[in-house]
């Protein structure tokens, strides 16, 4: 098993990394608040909650 760098996405401010399997988990700040296992599901929550300030990433 090779090491990958894990690709990252934001949305509304949250991060949304993938990860292995392929699941893709949404982050807010290094805080995990949840994962999916397709990326629209995953944006779609993002965008559901409340907007991050950017620079907090």
């Amino acid at each position: 098993m090779g090491w990958k760098t894990p690709k990252i996405e934001y949305v509304n401010g949250y991060k949304i990394i993938v990860v292995e399997g392929p699941a893709f988990e949404v982050y807010d700040g290094a805080r995990q608040i949840a994962d999916f296992s397709y990326p629209s599901e995953a944006a779609s929550h993002a965008r559901s909650l409340s907007m991050r300030d950017p620079s907090q990433r």
